[in-house]
């Protein structure tokens, strides 16, 4: 592959695993909202609680409050397994994006380094050359 194809390529790949890595955060942004709605949530049961504790006329209206909260806290948690599941797919496609990356970058690496080895042999012949060069004239005029 040539030096532009293979420089396309691993910029490609780069903007294909700052991509997936964006992914990954948003949907780890997302769980921890979830999580955080989940605390806020338990929080507000807490203290809906204690308000029927100290005001028992208000405990008609609790029963079907805390099945509501109920229902809530279950959606948000099957929301939060979700993602779960999503993140850890995410995670893999980032893994995967990596190593496609990383081929494409070594590939690249050992093409440089075939270049400087060749570059420094055609130095060495050309120097190899000039010192025979300058041994046959010395020669000649000896």
């Amino acid at each position: 592959m040539s030096r532009k194809g293979m420089a396309g390529m691993i910029q490609l790949n780069k903007l294909r695993l700052d991509e997936k890595r964006r992914d990954l955060a948003e949907l780890e942004t997302m769980r921890e909202n979830f999580t955080q709605s989940l605390t806020k949530l338990q929080e507000e049961l807490v203290a809906e609680q204690k308000k029927v504790t100290e005001y028992p006329v208000v405990s008609i209206a609790y029963a079907g409050y805390a099945q509501k909260v109920a229902a809530r806290k279950l959606n948000i948690v099957n929301s939060i397994l979700e993602i779960d599941v999503n993140i850890e797919e995410m995670k893999d496609q980032v893994a995967e994006a990596f190593k496609e990356l990383k081929k494409y970058e070594v590939v690249e690496q050992r093409e440089q380094g075939r270049k400087i080895v060749e570059r420094n042999k055609r130095q060495q012949n050309d120097l190899d050359e000039l010192a025979l060069n300058i041994h046959r004239r010395r020669q000649n005029l000896a």
